[in-house]
């Protein structure tokens, strides 16, 4: 099992349940049960959260940091389901189902875990009934957002698919001045795996964007100098 760092209770929990879509609208009582029944911990990049097979008895929030949600092809092949951002939930379906984890998630850099254990998490649903439907929502969007993907990868050629997954990651950031350049932390692998291409196809895409001084391919990470321009490419190419 990986090294876990538990983090002090004497951290501000009540910020974190504002920023989580699935407590919104939740009472100031309910989100106090809440924080009463979660464990923080810190997980540095390159940590197992669970694996593919491991008994499901947790839900887990991202209060900071970068995940990726992958499963393995019938080839063995790495594929990138999801990448979440802060204040998203996962590992929520099967531990609802009562059924072992049918993927894995990994650290993408160094992160803040709030986990609830099964018991607590369906205790709560039954004394906050508005907790439901958020989840209910939350599910619904990520159902949405596969489909989308999926027809990502059918419809549009690797160089559409990588503009996308670039300014998708650029959003999951907390972000002040969105023009302003930002640094993507994910490996070219990974955004292969995540749109799935091949990792040639998917350099020579980012390569024609750099050439076009959109960003910047560094170590583990893509710097993107021209968010503007990024958006624009994309429009040009849906039109």
């Amino acid at each position: 099992m990986p090294s876990l760092t538990e983090v002090s209770r004497s951290y501000s929990k009540l910020w974190f349940t504002g920023r989580v879509d699935l407590l919104q609208g939740m009472s100031e009582e309910a989100q106090h049960r809440f924080n009463s029944m979660v464990r923080r911990t810190r997980r540095r990049r390159g940590e197992w959260v669970f694996v593919h097979g491991d008994r499901a008895d947790s839900i887990y929030l991202l209060q900071h940091g970068r995940m990726k949600i992958t499963a393995l092809s019938e080839a063995g092949h790495e594929v990138v389901h999801e990448i979440v951002g802060p204040g998203e939930i996962f590992g929520e379906t099967s531990t609802i189902l009562g059924i072992p984890r049918t993927n894995s998630a990994q650290v993408l850099e160094t992160s803040l875990l709030c986990e609830i254990r099964q018991k607590n998490f369906e205790s709560l649903l039954t004394a906050c009934p508005e907790l439901s439907l958020q989840l209910f929502k939350s599910v619904g969007l990520r159902l949405k957002k596969a489909e989308a993907q999926l027809l990502n990868v059918i419809c549009n050629d690797v160089s559409t698919r990588v503009r996308g997954a670039l300014i998708d990651l650029m959003a999951v950031e907390s972000r002040i001045h969105p023009d302003e350049p930002l640094r993507i932390k994910i490996t070219q692998q990974d955004l292969a795996n995540l749109i799935g291409a091949s990792r040639q196809k998917t350099w020579e895409a980012l390569k024609e964007l750099e050439d076009s001084s959109v960003l910047r391919l560094m170590y583990r990470s893509i710097l993107v100098t021209a968010p503007h321009k990024l958006r624009n490419e994309r429009l040009s190419c849906a039109a």
